[in-house]
């Protein structure tokens, strides 16, 4: 019977498995040492740092994560609490805070976002209370509020859909090549061109996804 290394495709998927395991403990750890900081920088009653070990808490998320869920809530309510204590500058950066850690966590099919979109209306509003820029002396605080409002619905980047692309093209190109390592070549180092026709091929598409998805994400 032939070792699981032997068969080049079940070595690629153990590669990809174990890689893929690697990161989802990383992210998870990651993610609930930057909660735990976060806590204990709040329970310190140092809100800034602690508004910042929130957002990463956010970024390090997972799907369904309870922890990006618990973020989320603290943030809120320390942008509530500012905001009531009168310091619009440290509730703005709170909902400044939700909102960025929520988009850098955007998936392929995750769609719109109740509450980045929630975060996005009181950074208008808030943004809007500001009138000391001369070019909105003319402008309404329902009218500010709204050409904000619209900056921050915009698309932002990196593309999703190519950003996917990238990520697919770079793990193609890294497992072809591994694979043409393994069959490419004879144990006296000589090159087949038969064995390694596919792994050759799987390469360059790989690297070409790549590419494309590195131009434009």
């Amino acid at each position: 019977m032939k070792s699981v290394w032997a068969r080049p495709c079940a070595s690629v998927a153990v590669v990809v498995v174990a890689f893929c395991a690697v990161v989802l403990l990383r992210v998870a750890s990651e993610s609930r040492t930057e909660l735990a900081a976060a806590h204990a920088y709040r329970h310190d009653d140092r809100l800034a740092l602690a508004v910042e070990h929130y957002r990463r808490a956010i970024r390090w998320s997972l799907p369904l994560s309870t922890n990006t869920a618990e973020a989320v809530s603290a943030l809120e309510s320390i942008a509530g609490e500012l905001e009531t204590a009168g310091d619009v500058t440290g509730a703005l950066l709170a909902w400044r805070s939700l909102s960025g850690g929520l988009a850098a966590t955007r998936f392929l099919y995750s769609g719109s976002s109740p509450t980045r979109e929630n975060a996005s209306e009181h950074i208008a509003r808030l943004i809007a209370l500001d009138r000391s820029a001369a070019i909105d002396a003319n402008l309404t605080v329902e009218q500010l509020a709204a050409d904000h409002r619209r900056l921050l619905s915009e698309e932002i980047s990196p593309d999703p859909w190519w950003g996917t692309l990238l990520l697919l093209g770079m793990a193609l190109w890294v497992g072809a090549l591994v694979l043409l390592a393994r069959r490419g070549f004879d144990s006296a180092g000589r090159f087949h061109w038969a064995a390694a026709r596919g792994p050759i091929w799987g390469a360059l598409v790989g690297f070409v996804s790549f590419a494309l998805g590195l131009l434009f994400a």
